[in-house]
């Protein structure tokens, strides 16, 4: 009896070790007619590991691709595709950058900042004037969001200027004292107190009854 151990590594377990035996027997034929043929019968048994796919331009290229790779970009056939480069299932993709910038207040976020940059554009007026009370209540939510209660409207007003370096003012204080936000109750301790005792009659029923 042969066990997979003594066999030779998958390629791509995804397919199996006859698919494999497949495509590596392609690299025998002689006859490049009967190795194209014999090629295009290996993809068709390839697309029932993916039978819910839908048959598309991708996963065909990706068919192909695979079977290149399974045979060590050795096989020369007359495919739709061309052969991918050699090395491209062990290529790793490139690590991604983490932002550099660093953020002042990190409570009112990158977004708050890019706002206040954008507004320093606009010209004196009350497009101006509606934009810079639109900044500061997202900056009044995302304080009261981060600090889980009411904040003062002094706090944002001079956190708006030092932002800004002192460019930005909010003329119209009344509409943000109106900003009210939404936040999810923690749990009181007479809840905590009274799951306990639940659990404790609970018990003590059990006892009565005989129970273990």
């Amino acid at each position: 009896m042969e066990y997979n151990t003594g066999r030779s590594k998958l390629t791509i377990p995804e397919y199996g070790r006859n698919v494999q035996q497949m495509a590596l027997h392609l690299l025998e034929i002689k006859d490049r007619k009967d190795r194209n043929r014999a090629a295009q019968t290996v993809i068709q048994t390839m697309t029932q590991v993916h039978p819910y796919a839908k048959d598309s331009e991708e996963l065909r290229r990706k068919l192909w691709d695979h079977l290149y790779i399974i045979t060590s970009y050795k096989l020369d056939v007359d495919g739709p595709y061309p052969k991918p480069e050699h090395g491209l299932l062990e290529s790793k993709p490139k690590m991604l950058k983490y932002p550099s910038s660093r953020i002042k207040f990190k409570h009112y976020g990158k977004i708050a900042e890019g706002l206040i940059k954008k507004a320093q554009e606009y010209k004196d007026g009350a497009e101006k004037d509606a934009l810079v009370e639109s900044i500061a209540a997202v900056m009044k939510k995302s304080y009261m969001v981060w600090n889980q209660s009411s904040v003062n409207d002094n706090i944002i007003v001079n956190d708006l200027g030092e932002l800004s370096g002192g460019k930005l003012q909010l003329k119209d204080t009344t509409k943000l004292s109106t900003i009210q936000v939404s936040l999810a109750p923690k749990p009181s301790n007479n809840f905590s107190r009274n799951n306990k005792n639940k659990k404790k009659g609970n018990k003590k029923k059990k006892y009565r009854n005989g129970g273990f």
